[in-house]
């Protein structure tokens, strides 16, 4: 059976119906492809904003601290200002990062446990410094002292490290998965492409070869000589 007679009629039909179902498959693979791309980059950039917001609420503690220590051993209301200047943005700073995190459950835990041990160091540093300014440096110290003992800083970062370690890998999670996806659909775009283009380039040389055909067909009828008239009856 020729190439013709199996792709004419039906086969030509049903060859032009999968090629146009394979281009609507490139347009959807695409579709799909941009939408799952921007919903990984919103994961992504949701895990960063997490991460910058915990190094600013760290470097806000560290910043704290430093004016602490150095209006305990001076005595000058000189570290005072930015010492209550980073305790006011302690709330803005742990409301951020929860709202962030609030489709994690985990991590909300979390971020609830690290204010609540904020809102110690700050009680204790604020106890420090009044007995520091009513009743001197000397007891001042006992202070410090005791707070070292109750470890305060280290269920901070220690908190602190578990939230970041969560985001640093829901950050490499995310990325992989949007370079895995439009790996995969970019292959299948490709394939979809290729299989396409065979099928309508089938399609085009069967079309060519009817056209020639007919041509053909009209060239023969052409060249037949006119019918002989009728001889009449006796």
């Amino acid at each position: 059976m020729s190439l013709y007679r199996i792709w004419s009629g039906k086969g030509l039909f049903i060859s032009l119906i999968v090629g146009f179902v394979a281009v609507e498959s490139i347009v959807a693979a695409c579709f799909l492809s941009l939408l799952h791309f921007k919903t990984s980059t919103n994961w992504v950039s949701q895990s960063q904003h997490v991460l910058l917001e915990l190094e600013r609420m760290m470097g806000t503690v560290a910043g704290a601290e430093t004016n602490q220590r150095g209006y305990l051993i001076t005595g000058s209301d000189h570290y005072l200002a930015p010492y209550r200047d980073a305790l006011d943005t302690f709330d803005d700073q742990i409301r951020r990062i929860g709202s962030l995190i609030r489709h994690n459950t985990t991590q909300q835990d979390r971020v609830a446990y690290l204010a609540t041990q904020v809102g110690q160091r700050s009680d204790e540093m604020d106890h420090a410094i009044v007995t520091r300014r009513t009743e001197g440096l000397p007891f001042a110290k006992s202070v410090v002292a005791v707070n070292q003992q109750n470890r305060t800083m280290d269920r901070i970062y220690n908190i602190a490290g578990q939230i970041r370690e969560e985001e640093t890998q829901a950050l490499e999670r995310h990325r992989a998965d949007s370079e895995a996806w439009a790996l995969t659909a970019g292959s299948f775009t490709v394939a979809l492409f290729l299989v396409t283009a065979v099928l309508f380039t089938l399609c085009g040389v069967i079309m060519k070869m009817a056209l020639t055909s007919q041509a053909q067909t009209e060239r023969l009828i052409r060249s037949l000589p006119p019918h002989s008239a009728t001889p009449a009856t006796r």
